[in-house]
């Protein structure tokens, strides 16, 4: 069976390591991820299932399941979990399936149907086609397939990328362009008439030729912020990443503070948040640093629920420029200019303070 984009993702019912489920009532309304591996215990799958259970909240902010398959029983996935937890410091937090009779691999045209119905005897490289990435949207058709190579990891944050790109285009008539991340530009449908789109932007647009129409990307129910050099911190990046990935950060803006932990590069705080009219709200802070460039924060719970924010840095003569570029869920009843001075606001203020902690931590030189 051959399959594209487009097509129905074929259903099945497998065991896995939640226990039997039916790919298509499992995936519900969701979206959904299938990616597969030739064989337990295999180095390059072991980073790969260990970065995606890293990766997960950012999935599940996106209303997107992730599932995994093996061509080795359910029973040998455990032994596998452990192992990467170990080496990654995550261990999978969702399905993996057991494919020991090669059905669903074959089903998936990821192995011939002359490839037997048992994975016992065979080697990662008999199933070396057995390396591929499924994005599955909530009518179950097949929005993106690769495949990739055993000696070439996979890279899922282009997979979130990815996702970003589909939901957006699926609930709005525009395409993103090469290399687009979300908050950039996009390109308006060819379906829009020039009629249709003056309703739409009525700010207008820019229109290299006549068939690339560049508009900013809808952002329906978000706020976009943007502010470069915010701040200036009088210190190295390795410092700044010191302090960031150490998670002693708080800010007069937090009611109270509590370091959840650090793993795998990623800074889990809970924060109870003052609003501007001194109620508060909890939430979950999530620091992802990608040293020595940039810091990428999602936000999960209370007001600022799916809030992701990237903070930049730049080495500068002495010093490090931070810029912030993020989207914000639009509070309800607060216009976008009061909640862009909100932000402003608050951003502006926590990186003073810690422009001012700062200096004490590179002074202590503990770190």
């Amino acid at each position: 069976m051959s399959l594209r984009i487009g097509d129905t993702a074929p259903d099945f019912t497998a065991d896995t390591t939640h226990g039997p489920l039916a790919l298509h009532q499992w995936l519900g309304d969701s979206w959904g991820i299938l990616f597969s591996h030739p064989k337990d215990f295999t180095p390059v799958c072991t980073t790969e299932l260990g970065y995606m259970a890293r990766l997960k909240p950012e999935f599940d902010r996106r209303g997107t399941k992730i599932i995994g398959l093996s061509v080795d029983p359910v029973e040998k996935h455990a032994g596998w979990a452990k192992d990467i937890e170990e080496t990654q410091g995550y261990a999978p937090n969702y399905p993996m399936i057991g494919d020991p009779t090669l059905a669903i691999a074959k089903l998936y045209d990821m192995l011939p149907a002359s490839s037997g119905d048992t994975a016992e005897g065979r080697t990662a490289a008999d199933n070396q086609t057995v390396r591929t990435v499924y994005v599955i949207g909530p009518d179950k058709k097949i929005k993106l397939m690769i495949a990739y190579p055993m000696t070439t990891g996979r890279n899922f944050d282009e997979v979130l990328r990815v996702v970003d790109s589909l939901q957006l285009t699926a609930k709005h008539r525009v395409s993103t362009p090469v290399n687009w991340k979300p908050g950039e530009d996009v390109i308006l449908a060819g379906s829009v008439s020039n009629e249709e789109a003056r309703k739409l932007y009525p700010e207008g647009w820019k229109e290299p030729k006549p068939y690339i129409r560049i508009v900013p990307q809808p952002t329906a129910g978000r706020v976009r912020f943007r502010k470069d050099a915010i701040a200036t911190f009088d210190t190295n990046l390795d410092t700044v990443f010191s302090y960031m990935s150490a998670g002693e950060h708080p800010h007069a803006a937090f009611k109270s503070y509590r370091l959840v932990g650090v793993r795998g590069g990623v800074v889990t705080i809970d924060a109870e948040v003052y609003n501007p009219d001194g109620t508060t709200f909890r939430t979950e802070i999530r620091h992802h640093l990608e040293a020595p460039k940039r810091i990428e924060s999602t936000m999960s719970g209370g007001a600022f629920d799916g809030a992701r924010f990237v903070h930049s840095y730049t080495p500068t003569k002495g010093g490090t420029v931070v810029d912030v570029d993020g989207e914000f869920p639009a509070l309800p009843g607060v216009t976008e200019a009061d909640e862009i001075k909100m932000l402003d606001g608050f951003f502006t203020t926590a990186y003073a303070e810690d422009a001012a902690t700062l200096r004490t931590w590179s002074a202590a030189s503990v770190r």
